[in-house]
């Protein structure tokens, strides 16, 4: 069965063995897609996979908005879709910046950052984040930050930290937040967004 007769049985008989098939047939183009974006999913501190698994409903609005008048393929059509959910789910992410700690831990992790010990150790390809950091005046921010999450596979406690700098528990929460807040402000600008 070709293309064009398995969309005429998703549209309309709504058959889910017609829509398995195309996904068969489809899958590797939307993963094809999806791994040309994987750099910017992963800087917006998406999931890949959640993007991926969001491949058969694609090709299912594909298959339903497809016409066959227009002379274009399916598979070209269904690229193009995959195309712009990429893009949908990168820009709704860009306009909100999620600064909870489990968020910042996972963009670290993502972004395979890798610290030096110094306060001028960046290494990798995206390096904003902590170039951010690095240019307030309050150096501690920093180390914070690597203390907090760069001490092992669970989050560093406050108090810990707090007697490693000889600062208050207090302190080290504030300062922290202090962090947090300049790079939500910062990450939401236009100007971060170009520099991806």
């Amino acid at each position: 069965m070709n293309d064009l007769d398995l969309i005429d049985k998703v549209k309309n008989l709504n058959d889910s063995l017609a829509l398995k098939e195309l996904a068969s047939r489809h899958s590797g183009l939307c993963h094809q897609i999806i791994k040309k974006y994987y750099k910017s999913i992963i800087d917006f501190g998406l999931d890949p996979e959640e993007i991926a698994n969001d491949k058969t409903y694609v090709i299912y609005k594909s298959a339903l908005n497809f016409d066959p008048l227009k002379n274009t393929k399916f598979s070209t059509w269904v690229g193009n879709q995959m195309r712009y959910h990429c893009l949908n789910c990168i820009n709704k992410r860009s306009n909100t910046v999620n600064m909870d700690e489990t968020s910042i831990k996972s963009i670290i992790e993502k972004r395979q950052l890798c610290f030096h010990n110094s306060t001028n150790f960046i290494k990798d390809k995206s390096e904003q984040i902590f170039l951010i950091l690095n240019k307030m005046k309050d150096s501690r921010v920093i180390d914070i930050f690597k203390m907090r999450y760069f001490q092992g596979k669970k989050l560093t406690p406050w108090h810990i930290i707090g007697k490693k700098m000889g600062i208050s528990t207090q302190t080290v929460i504030n300062l922290h937040n202090k962090g947090k807040n300049i790079l939500k402000n910062k990450l939401t600008t236009k100007n971060f967004i170009d520099t991806i």
